[in-house]
Order: structure tokens, then C-alpha cells, then sequence
């Protein structure tokens, strides 16, 4: 708990405190509202202070020192200080939730007490003071932070035997394991030199692309990257986000979700979080990636190895560029059916790259397909002049690209394709913002756009009978009520359309129809 803090005071302080209220507050009332603030939710809510009470007991509690329901300094405490609003009788629901035994609670009820007086009892010359040493501290953690990394810096983008990349390694230790692969076609020669401290070097064709610090235990290194500290000063792999964040100063993407760009001198490094966890929930530290690039808009190579997507590609004999096209098509199918990849429904299907290459009517015929454990993409083109191509893209480079328009399926495909294609669902309106209608058949589906503050989704239904009359006589503006009604309960735990969404991850609104009319194996025997 601090409260008060000076050179000689850190820790919570009565005296100390009462001497800035003094100083502060010439109005009796403002003064006695600050101390029922101060000591009556100490008294009520800190653990330290005194021993848990049933909330009864609190409110009598509080009662007393406000002088009562109503009182003027509860009145005062709630007409002229917005911190407060309310009064204390608000908080007992926070007494009800929390358990001040915790720790983390227990912080966040110094963290709340203090931002309530601080305003009332430091000068605006204590706090810019304040504010002076806390920048002076951030600038001096900042060039500690580049200090520790420049070694690491210096080493990216040099060839394997140049000294930087030599000292890097004499950090990291000796001896590392040598693992070799071709990536993609045309293909790009990977080497990763891996070493028992938990330190990890990766090249591409011939050039170090980054310097990887597994802080979790890996097979090569048991115990973790043990120097965490001597990259992140006074941190260990139990820090939390917000430390972090501290250290390596405001990220420059990723605030939120597993991961988080930092620009750290002339690089970015990159921090991988295990999972999503609270700012300062500890022990989910999980790598730390160092490059010259910015990877937003790119691939993480730490993704070569992904265990989703890494070895689709097959190769023709010994060749490094030669793709077998019969036999990775089946990888991709196969990781498909696995549920590691997803195929993008505005691309061409696997089933169909070979006979629309083999018809001559597209210069590339390319399918594209998302890993659901790296995120990256694959894109596969078969092309009429030149080589099959192979490559991985991140999310933020394959939404700027635009498939090529495939022709009527009457010019390439065979009976069987043909009779499918017409079975398709196929959109027949929208409003542009918040429906999309379609029909397969004599069957109408309808996708609805939800959301709630910056959360959005979506439900996909199967319009019964009933909704189909009111779309014939009311047209668009029916499912516009109807798409309001979906949203009113989107994010209820009791939503009544639920149970008729018919979304399948991974799958467009499309494939999730197709799915949902497929005849089941009763039907079809």
C-alpha cells in the first residue's frame, strides 16, 4: 500500500498523509471528506488493516464514519468529487467480488485508494515533479533496453561468418544444433542454429532474419533462456504484460491478443504470449523475436516449423525447386481434412487447380489456404508459362491481393462439376451493411451481422416457412427486423437463435450451407 511517498516514506504512512491533507485542504468538510475516503475504505477494505467483514458489517461501518445515510460529507463526497461518486456505499459491491486475501486484489485496491486522493493531496508542483522523474526513469530503462539488444541488432541482416554474428553466437553459447530445410518455391535455403540456452539463430539463404529467446522450456533448452534479465533489466520469465510493456515501451502493434511489437533502437522485437491473459497476470511470457523488420506485414520465422502448415509443400525428387503438383495437393487436402488448414472460398478449390490448369483458359490458377495455428496463408499457383509457385503470406498481405476471375464453369468442367456448380449457394440480396440473403434450392439462408461495442459477428440461419411468407410479402424490410432481432440477443447467455446458427469455423457462408444441406449417410442409404 503507498499512499504517501517521499524519499523517507514508502509504504502507507497515517502520519505522513495526514501532514498533505493538512497542508492541501483549508475547508473542515473537504478535509474530513479526504479522511473518511482515506481511513474509512482502509478500514472497510484492506486486508492488512483489519479482518474481512460481511458487507452488513460494512455498511454499518461506513455509516458511522459518514455521520450517517445522507450525511453532508457523503453528500460533499458526491456532488463536487467525481473519483467518488456514489459515495463508499458503492463499493461494497466490489467487497462482495473480491477476495482482498489475493494478492492481485489486494493491488488493485492500493492502486484504487490512491488514485482517489491523490489529486486532493499532492501540489501540481509534487506531481510534475512526480511525472519529471517518472519520464527520466522510463528514458533511462529505454537505453538500458538498447543497450542489452544491440549486440542482437548488430547481427541481423549479416552473413554467418561476419564478426557480429559471431559475437552473438559466443552469447549464446557453443556447440548449437544445425537443422537445414527448403522453404517454398522457388525455394529459400533455411538454416537455424539452436542452442541449449534457449537462444535461437535463424538464416535465410545465407543471412540472419532473427534472433529468437525461448523463454518457456523447449526440447533444446530444458530450463528456458535463463538471461532473461540481462535483455528485459529486473524482469524474469514470470513478468506480466504490463511489465513488459514497461520495459520495452509502448508497443507499435499487437496491444492486445498473443502477441506485441516493440521498435527497440534499429529493429522490432517481437514478444509471443502463451496465451491471452490480463495485463498483469504473470507466467505467460512464452518468445521473444528479434528482426529488422517489422513482421505485421509479413511472416514470423519463427512459423517455418509450424506443425500446421510446415511440409505441404512436396517436392519432385531431389530437386529444391521442383514441386510435385499431384502429390501436394493431396498434402493440402489431407491437412484440410485434418482441420490444420482452412481453404479460402473466393480462390480456386484444390479440386479444381489441375483441371483449370489443364483447360489453358487462366494465366495462374491459384488456391489459397489459412493455417489455423500460425494464421499465415498458402498460396498455390499452378502457371500456364513457368514453374509452380509455393509461398506463405501473412493475413495483412493476402487481403491485398485479388484471385483471378475464373471462367463459367461450362468451359472447363466435367458433367459431374457441372451439376454441382448449379446446386451452389448463390446470393440473391443484401441491404450492403447488415444481411445477406441466399438460396440453394427451393431454400433461403440468411447471414445476419451482430455486434456489441467493438465485438462484431455474425448469424447464419435457415429461414423456416413462416419467415419465408414474411419475406415474400414484406421483401428486405423484413429481414432487416429480423437481423435487429438477432442482434438484440447476439451476446445473451439465453439467445434464442443459437441453436439455429449454422457458422462452422473456418468455413465460408457458402461451405457452411453446403454442409448443413448435405444428406446425412441415413438419407443417402
Amino acid at each position: 500500500m503507498s499512499v504517501a511517498r517521499d524519499e523517507r516514506h514508502v509504504d502507507f504512512s497515517f502520519a505522513v498523509t495526514a501532514q498533505h491533507i493538512a497542508v492541501a485542504e483549508r475547508s473542515a468538510l473537504r478535509r474530513w471528506a479526504v479522511f473518511a475516503v482515506l481511513f474509512g475504505e482502509l478500514a472497510v477494505f484492506h486486508a492488512d488493516a483489519s479482518p474481512a467483514r460481511p458487507p452488513a458489517e460494512c455498511r454499518r461501518v461506513i455509516d458511522a464514519i459518514l455521520g450517517g445515510t445522507d450525511s453532508a460529507v457523503e453528500n460533499y463526497l458526491t456532488t463536487m468529487n467525481k473519483r467518488f461518486r456514489g459515495g463508499l456505499r458503492d463499493s461494497l459491491a466490489l467487497l462482495c467480488k473480491v477476495d482482498l486475501k489475493r494478492s492481485r486484489d489486494r493491488e488493485a485496491f492500493g492502486r484504487r485508494l490512491w488514485f482517489g486522493v491523490e489529486s486532493l493531496i499532492i501540489s501540481d508542483g509534487e506531481r510534475a515533479r512526480r511525472a519529471q522523474e517518472t519520464e527520466d526513469r522510463a528514458a533511462a530503462r529505454a537505453v538500458a533496453v538498447r543497450h542489452a539488444f544491440e549486440p542482437y541488432n548488430d547481427a541481423l541482416l549479416m552473413a554467418e561468418r561476419d564478426d557480429a554474428v559471431q559475437r552473438v553466437i559466443g552469447l549464446l553459447g557453443s556447440d548449437p544444433v544445425i537443422s537445414e530445410f527448403e522453404v517454398g518455391a522457388p525455394a529459400h535455403h533455411d538454416r537455424c542454429l539452436t542452442f541449449s540456452s534457449g537462444g535461437e539463430i535463424m538464416l535465410r539463404d545465407g543471412t540472419v532474419t532473427a534472433i529468437l529467446f525461448h523463454v518457456q522450456p523447449t526440447e533444446a533448452a530444458p530450463h528456458g533462456f535463463p538471461e532473461l534479465g540481462g535483455l528485459l533489466p529486473g524482469l524474469g520469465r514470470d513478468a506480466s504484460r504490463s511489465q513488459v510493456e514497461e520495459a520495452l515501451g509502448a508497443p507499435i502493434a499487437g496491444r492486445t491478443g498473443t502477441s506485441a511489437t516493440h521498435r527497440v533502437g534499429g529493429g522490432f522485437v517481437k514478444v509471443f504470449y502463451d496465451a491471452w491473459a490480463e495485463k498483469d497476470e504473470p507466467n505467460h511470457l512464452k518468445l521473444i523475436q528479434m528482426t529488422a523488420e517489422d513482421t505485421y506485414a509479413g511472416t514470423d520465422p519463427a512459423d517455418e516449423r509450424c506443425p500446421g502448415c510446415a511440409g505441404t509443400l512436396i517436392r519432385a525428387g531431389s530437386a529444391s525447386d521442383g514441386v510435385d503438383v499431384d502429390a501436394t495437393i493431396t498434402s493440402l487436402r489431407s491437412g484440410v481434412a485434418a482441420g490444420h488448414l482452412r481453404q479460402e472460398h473466393r480462390w480456386v478449390a484444390l479440386d479444381d487447380l489441375l483441371r483449370l490448369h489443364d483447360s489453358g483458359l487462366m494465366e495462374h490458377v491459384a488456391a489459397q489456404l489459412g493455417c489455423t495455428i500460425c494464421h499465415r496463408r498458402i498460396f498455390f499457383a499452378l502457371h500456364r508459362d513457368a514453374d509452380p509457385t509455393f509461398e506463405y503470406a501473412s493475413l495483412n498481405d493476402a487481403r491485398r491481393r485479388t484471385p483471378e476471375r475464373v471462367p463459367p464453369v461450362e468451359r472447363w468442367g466435367d458433367a459431374a462439376r457441372i451439376a454441382w456448380e448449379a446446386q451452389r449457394p448463390e446470393q440473391i440480396a443484401t441491404d450492403g451493411s447488415t444481411w445477406i440473403l441466399f438460396a440453394r434450392g427451393k431454400h433461403l439462408f440468411m447471414n445476419a451481422r451482430c455486434w456489441y461495442s467493438a465485438v462484431d459477428g455474425s448469424r447464419l440461419i435457415r429461414l423456416t416457412a413462416a419467415e419465408v411468407s414474411r419475406y415474400e410479402r414484406d421483401g428486405g424490410a423484413y429481414l432487416s427486423r429480423l437481423q435487429e432481432s438477432i442482434n438484440r440477443t447476439w451476446t445473451s447467455n439465453d439467445d434464442p437463435w443459437r441453436s439455429r446458427d449454422l457458422t462452422q469455423s473456418g468455413m465460408s457462408d457458402e461451405e457452411a450451407i453446403e454442409a448443413s444441406t448435405a444428406p446425412t449417410q441415413e438419407e443417402q442409404t
